[in-house]
């Protein structure tokens, strides 16, 4: 995926197991994308009825009691959709930490454009437009970025950090050692060697190259700019179509 290597012992979404244990879950709209259309019940959990959310925490607690007893260590959770779930997560778990991934939004919108379909073309059981992935995408976000807000209000400072990808990716050890400090994971050189021997394995990768045409940026600059202007980032040219 995206030119990274993956087999079934890598590391995965656990996303993928709560949809398989019955649990409500985005990724329903991978078999039903007219689900995509509204957007809100389907990826706030809060949104869904009583019984919805406690069918989903349920999930979790069960195979999270499964990892426990397979693994017998700490688990870390790694699914976009959790971010829609932080005030959940935290009643759940609330000595849990959380690292929010921040990422152009410029390159959010066109890696999901290349996720949603390709994903669709193998499972969906309907037909589909660019058009609905487009506005769906576009909603995503902001309801991400309200469910983040919702979520981290009165948070202890050391159970949430925020790193941006560009900053892990340029110097992904130091990164790695400053999110150990903030949220008081331990002694860091004990971790230190494997970081490093991962990061020298994955040297040469190359990330992907996408292009965002007028129209589009026009679209995620109405839908996304008073973000995109508070978090600091400008749309990479190189990113951009010539017509």
């Amino acid at each position: 995926m995206d030119d990274m290597q993956y087999s079934w012992t890598s590391p995965q979404e656990d996303e993928f197991a709560l949809l398989a244990l019955g649990a409500p879950s985005p990724y329903e709209a991978l078999l039903i994308p007219s689900l995509m259309q509204d957007a809100r019940p389907l990826l706030d959990l809060r949104e869904r009825p009583v019984q919805d959310q406690e069918r989903w925490s349920s999930c979790l607690q069960y195979f999270l009691q499964l990892l426990t007893v397979q693994q017998n260590k700490t688990m870390i959770l790694k699914s976009p959709s959790h971010g829609y779930k932080l005030s959940t997560l935290r009643s759940l778990f609330p000595q849990a930490r959380y690292i929010v991934i921040e990422r152009n939004p410029y390159d959010v919108f066109v890696s999901n454009l290349k996720l949603w379909p390709t994903l669709l073309e193998s499972y969906s059981l309907e037909r589909f437009s660019r058009d609905m992935i487009e506005s769906f995408v576009l909603d995503a976000y902001l309801l991400h970025e309200q469910a983040i807000a919702d979520g981290a209000r009165d948070l202890d400072q050391r159970l949430l950090a925020r790193v941006r990808y560009e900053d892990l990716v340029a110097e992904p050890v130091a990164e790695m050692e400053r999110l150990y400090e903030e949220l008081v994971l331990g002694d860091f050189e004990e971790a230190r060697s494997g970081v490093e021997r991962y990061v020298a394995s994955v040297q040469g990768y190359k990330r992907n190259s996408y292009r965002l045409a007028p129209a589009q940026k026009a679209r995620v600059d109405r839908a996304w700019g008073h973000l995109i202007s508070a978090k600091g980032y400008n749309c990479p040219d190189v990113h951009i179509a010539a017509g």
